[in-house]
């Protein structure tokens, strides 16, 4: 009886030792996580130009998702599965000291290597895949997909403003085309820009898309798929009715450019990422389940 009493008296530190380990693993990703978008966001306040509505509500949605999504998998993480190593700790510890930078999106080249290093080493463990997902995802719509998106913008610049020149003609009945300038009137014109074009929205509804996904437990499908080029289609839809709204006159340039018409469309984008990836998995969720 006393080798029992001693056997379970061995073993109860391991599982309090366990448990302060998976508590102690959590802590360190959210507090990764939080740390580095505190510090992208204080910095785009500190260092850039003066952030208008429309700025601000793209920001904070792709951001929010990501750290509900990183919330999730770590309460949905398993009993003893939330254990770092050694290595792991050192990459975290590395990466983090990327928030002392005077600079953006370096924070973000940081968080991908912590995001590639868990998705190569942890791949097959979850909540680490997960977790490896959103950083990666994360990281490429505040940085690699704006920089993918200036070295391709010269190719998708002649058919973003085709097809917006070619709604124009139904809506206008007529509309002038010179490279990337449009008109309705001889006296005014506008011309679409690298931050007018829809295209670099599209790596936010990804981001969005991904989020809601594992906040609720769904994998990546063809279903799935189908839902994020919706988004995709919606958003381009926006932007062109946006872009479409400002022929007419400076006076509606201006307000759909510079004032409450920006911030209205950028709402309209977030829905149009948000809402087609909620109803699918409403949907999902009320299919009845067959019984045998």
């Amino acid at each position: 009886m006393a080798d029992v009493a001693q056997g379970g008296t061995d073993r109860r530190p391991d599982a309090r030792g366990a448990g302060l380990a998976d508590r102690a693993a959590a802590w360190t990703v959210l507090m990764f996580s939080a740390g580095t978008v505190l510090s992208a966001a204080l910095q785009r306040h500190l260092f850039e130009p003066t952030q208008t509505a429309q700025h601000l509500i793209e920001f904070n949605v792709g951001e929010a998702f990501a750290l509900a999504a990183l919330l999730c998998q770590i309460l949905a993480a398993p009993a003893r599965g939330m254990v770092l190593a050694r290595s792991d700790r050192t990459v975290l510890a590395l990466s983090a000291l990327a928030w002392f930078i005077p600079e953006p999106h370096g924070v973000y080249l940081a968080m991908t290597l912590a995001g590639g290093w868990f998705l190569l080493r942890r791949r097959g463990e979850r909540p680490w895949s997960g977790i490896g997902q959103i950083w990666v995802a994360l990281s490429i719509y505040e940085l690699w997909g704006k920089l993918v998106f200036r070295i391709l913008y010269q190719s998708l610049e002649g058919v973003e403003v085709g097809l917006i020149s070619g709604i124009g003609r139904l809506v206008y009945g007529g509309i002038g085309l010179e490279g990337a300038s449009l008109r309705v009137r001889s006296d005014w014109a506008i011309t679409v820009l690298e931050g007018c074009s829809s295209f670099h929205n599209l790596s936010l509804a990804v981001l969005v898309w991904l989020s809601i996904l594992k906040i609720a437990e769904r994998p990546v499908s063809r279903a799935a798929l189908g839902v994020l080029a919706t988004s995709f289609g919606l958003v381009v839809a926006i932007n062109a009715a946006r872009i479409l709204a400002m022929l007419p006159s400076r006076e509606a340039f201006h307000f759909w450019h510079d004032h409450l018409g920006s911030s209205l469309v950028a709402l309209s984008s977030a829905v149009a990422m948000i809402v087609p990836a909620l109803l699918w998995i409403e949907e999902r969720g009320c299919v009845p389940s067959r019984r045998s």
